[in-house]
């Protein structure tokens, strides 16, 4: 399997390299309940929640929400399991990402203050890159790379501010991105570029699918958003 990055958009491959019409309105990618279908059997497949961590979510931010830009190792001692358990700390060792994240943590507190706690209502519909950059920025810098990646960024920020950021994973989506930004940026237009019928209807099945009451901070168009991208990538 394979993935490509073209004008753009991305797009897993079909078997006959041809793009599906169906995924595109006006020419922008959008996401298709097909695709969340597929995504969703993928995901029940795995050994992953099967509430799309609905239950997780209200458990993690509850542990590991920052209040006044309060980054410190009191926090990071409650964060960083959470990294790691994710894969998203490796190869590094805790001993070089604690010293990276510490040298960052007035510069992690006042970004956080500044683009990120007055925009914790709102989520990644109503936010471009521009208004947030300057944390996942920050992010980035912690953990260097030999290869450019943004799944190590994508996972910090997404379980602080899980509405804002999207998750991107090496395995399910094939990730050909090599920033958050290009990432951050082609999920949003997804999401955009996807009617507002198909939208209602994505919503209202990945809550019959979560199987209880949705938690009020759930991620839901981010979620979607990663459903439907694992769906368009595996075949």
């Amino acid at each position: 399997m394979r993935s490509q990055l073209r004008s753009g958009s991305w797009q897993g491959s079909t078997a006959d390299g041809r793009r599906g019409a169906q995924d595109r309105i006006d020419g922008i990618v959008s996401l298709t309940i097909e695709h969340l279908t597929k995504g969703i059997r993928y995901w029940r497949t795995t050994d992953w929640p099967q509430d799309f961590h609905n239950s997780y979510y209200e458990r993690v931010l509850s542990g590991v929400r920052v209040t006044n830009g309060a980054f410190d190792l009191q926090w990071w001692s409650r964060f960083y399991p959470i990294l790691r358990d994710w894969r998203a700390t490796r190869p590094a060792s805790r001993m070089f990402l604690t010293t990276r994240v510490q040298e960052r943590f007035q510069q992690l507190g006042g970004a956080w203050s500044s683009v990120i706690a007055p925009n914790l209502s709102r989520d990644i519909e109503t936010l471009e890159w521009k208004h947030i950059a300057a944390f996942p920025l920050l992010v980035t810098e912690i953990k260097p790379l030999k290869y450019p990646s943004p799944v190590f960024t994508s996972k910090f920020c997404h379980f602080l501010a899980p509405r804002i950021f999207p998750v991107v994973d090496n395995k399910a989506m094939g990730n050909p991105f090599t920033s958050y930004e290009a990432y951050f940026t082609l999920a949003r237009q997804e999401w955009l570029g996807t009617e507002n019928a198909t939208r209602e209807e994505l919503i209202a099945r990945l809550s019959r699918e979560i199987g209880a009451p949705v938690f009020s901070e759930f991620p839901t168009k981010c979620k979607l958003i990663e459903l439907c991208l694992i769906g368009r990538y595996i075949r």
